[in-house]
């Protein structure tokens, strides 16, 4: 039984390379001849330095010797953090600039070697100012890479909210006010649209939580974990069907979101980004929200509070560590709003991002309504403007 499984996993890695290679605009002729070999022989040696990317063009070309004095060596103590495609380090270049520079071992795991051609990609095919900047690369040494991006002095919004104090550990609450959140939430919003509306094919995010969410000295939202974008998925007959079987069964949309649907699509950022309204609302900042029993017991435990008769009700649910006046409080009974919308059951009922992103932008104007008619949403705007954005209450 141990022989069958262990060929079977092989050849779903061989199909999943395959397919990667069949979708990559940049394979050369010689990577079809080699992804041919592979699904013939699904026990031949495979090795990432095989591919010829021609990824020379994205970004700045570092030397293995400038990476190393840049983080010292890869010492420990510039470790941010093990990622789940790599590891992050802390590091300063001989012109001062801050940067990240993420370390893979490419030919470490199947799962590395995919995740790293998917991310290399995404930087070859998307540009926008509410994406991490990406600086440059370095393949001196083929059985490991090194990606470089920007420094954000204040990391990502997880590690922004909750800080850790040695040497008990707990997690003291900085405090975000409500006019930073809105702005982050304004910015993210922004960034998916770029993803949703602006490329094409339509690319999809896959992985919107708080810790992908970067922020520069001004608290500017920058993406990242641009390691699972991929293009919205279409046809679930596609071969592609066994890398999204492989995706789910890790844990994607389930219970409350809608059971079996794929987080290939857009509704799946959608419903991802609702969540983190409803963080941001709460400030119960979930770290891993693959982790459905938590997220779910905190849409089950806040939803209820979100209503268009009573627009105290939410302030039951709102963090505790903001300070609210009437006009801000309205602004949060808005975007708890949103979130409901976003957080639908159903797919097809979930609002697209440019309706998202116009709704938490009039979400300023003290004159935000939202219609009590089932299956009709309507933002009224302080200029008296009516804006339609599909939202469903119920």
């Amino acid at each position: 039984m141990a022989r069958i499984y262990d060929n079977w996993e092989r050849l779903v890695d061989a199909t999943i390379r395959r397919e990667q290679l069949r979708l990559s605009a940049l394979r050369t002729p010689s990577d079809l001849s080699l992804a041919a070999s592979v699904s013939s022989s699904p026990s031949s040696s495979f090795r990432f330095s095989d591919f010829n990317f021609p990824i020379i063009s994205v970004g700045d070309s570092f030397s293995y010797e400038q990476i190393l004095r840049a983080t010292g060596n890869l010492n420990e103590s510039n470790l941010i953090k093990r990622g789940h495609s790599g590891d992050l380090f802390y590091g300063v270049f001989e012109d001062g600039i801050q940067v990240v520079v993420k370390k893979i071992e490419i030919s470490s795991s199947v799962k590395r070697e995919l995740a790293f051609i998917s991310e290399v990609e995404v930087l070859g095919k998307v540009s926008h100012s509410r994406l991490v900047p990406f600086l440059g690369h370095c393949f001196e040494n083929m059985k490991e890479g090194f990606l470089v991006y920007k420094y954000m002095p204040f990391k990502d919004l997880f590690s922004l909210y909750y800080k850790k104090t040695a040497p008990e550990h707990h997690e003291d609450l900085t405090s975000l006010d409500w006019v930073k959140r809105l702005k982050i939430a304004i910015g993210a919003a922004e960034g998916l649209c770029y993803l949703h509306n602006h490329c094409h094919p339509p690319l999809v995010h896959r992985d919107i939580q708080a810790s992908s969410i970067l922020l520069d000295d001004n608290f500017e939202v920058r993406l990242g974990s641009l390691t699972q974008v991929c293009s919205e998925e279409k046809d679930r007959t596609s071969p592609n069907t066994i890398a999204r079987f492989l995706r789910l069964s890790k844990g994607s949309e389930q219970g409350t979101s809608g059971l079996g649907a794929s987080d290939g699509t857009r509704a799946y950022d959608v419903y991802c980004f609702g969540k983190l309204l409803l963080e941001l609302v709460t400030g119960k900042l979930v770290k891993d929200t693959s982790n459905n029993s938590s997220m779910e017991d905190l849409i089950a435990n806040t939803l209820p509070y979100i209503i268009p008769s009573n627009q105290k009700l939410v302030l039951d649910i709102l963090d505790s560590s903001l300070i609210v006046d009437k006009n801000v409080s309205t602004q949060v009974w808005a975007v708890a709003f949103v979130a409901k919308a976003c957080l639908s059951p159903k797919p097809s009922k979930r609002p697209q991002m440019p309706q998202v992103l116009i709704a938490l932008k009039h979400a300023k104007g003290p004159s935000f309504t939202i219609s009590e008619n089932p299956g009709q949403t309507m933002t009224k705007t302080l200029d008296g403007s009516e804006i339609t954005g599909g939202f469903i209450l119920s």
